[in-house]
């Protein structure tokens, strides 16, 4: 069975067995243009729906689950869905959503259409958006803010960022972690001196949460901040959408060079390493604490920060 077969049979199929709900089959666009096929169930008088990926399910039917099992799997999914209940009512007044916002950082070429479609700010080649958390007793989410929802509340772009900004203080912290911890965990391996030299130039950057924490680079000061902390320059590898290496140089100024060599491996660990939803940019940057400002290899001009 082909996968178009599968999802449209379990439509049907899910349909037969629950005749009182609304069951549609869905696309879902995710970061960087990444497509699922969802199951959306709404009952009557829900303002949102279940969402069930098919993906996964579809995967466990080529390894050898039945379809009647992979029907259980998605009737234990809704039957757990009905212990979160998110109120979303609260969405249409700006004034109870000001709190909850935050901003994410993503690339800007590879999400193109999507930001047709959302405030958002243009950071070199990536983009600050917005999304509002969403929380109840036992589990969080979030909605992506969109261009529609600006309208429907009044308001602008700038102010959009403003609460992003005033949240990011009460929300969350920058978290800097030694690179093995980030990578591996506590680490307990002796090492040489010259692996320990090596690491102690590597921290990974992300936020307290560990979730969309590339964007902590945005938040006002904490790139100067850093370079006080580490009393040097440094380099800023976009590791994923979630987290950043920062790479303390000895020099004092960019170097093309070394930019390029970062840039190279970054590029093999994205395409390697990194799921395609994650992925924030193969670019390089630069933050030069002599002038507060940020350069990047693709364009080696600066963005200063004040």
């Amino acid at each position: 069975m082909e996968f178009v077969s599968f999802c449209e049979q379990i439509v049907e199929t899910m349909k037969e067995r629950h005749p009182e709900y609304r069951i549609i089959l869905n696309d879902i666009v995710k970061n960087n243009d990444v497509h699922y096929k969802t199951l959306n169930i709404v009952k009557p008088g829900d303002s949102i729906s279940e969402v069930i990926y098919l993906e996964p399910l579809f995967n466990s039917f080529l390894h050898g689950s039945t379809f009647m099992q992979i029907i259980q799997k998605i009737e234990g999914a809704r039957l757990s869905g009905k212990s979160i209940n998110f109120d979303v009512d609260f969405f249409k007044n700006f004034e109870e959503v000001q709190g909850r916002v935050m901003m994410k950082l993503i690339n800007y070429n590879r999400n193109i259409n999507q930001l047709q479609n959302m405030p958002h700010r243009r950071v070199k080649d990536l983009a600050i958006v917005y999304y509002c958390l969403v929380k109840d007793k036992i589990s969080n989410g979030i909605i992506m803010i969109k261009n529609e929802h600006i309208s429907m509340w009044n308001i602008t772009e700038d102010e959009l960022h403003d609460a992003a900004i005033a949240n990011s203080v009460d929300y969350v912290t920058f978290n800097l972690m030694e690179a093995l911890e980030g990578m591996f965990g506590t680490c307990t391996t002796e090492m040489r001196d010259d692996e320990e030299d090596v690491f102690s130039n590597l921290k990974i950057l992300t936020n307290k949460e560990k979730n969309f924490g590339a964007a902590t680079i945005m938040y006002p000061g904490v790139l100067s901040a850093l370079s006080r902390m580490f009393k040097k320059n440094y380099y800023i590898l976009p590791s994923s959408v979630h987290e950043l290496i920062l790479v303390k140089d000895d020099g004092d100024h960019f170097d093309r060079d070394k930019a390029n060599e970062l840039y190279e491996m970054v590029k093999y660990v994205n395409l390697t390493e990194v799921e395609t939803e994650d992925v924030l940019s193969d670019n390089v940057y630069y933050y030069d604490r002599a002038d507060d400002s940020l350069y990047d290899l693709n364009s080696c001009n600066e963005l200063v920060m004040k």
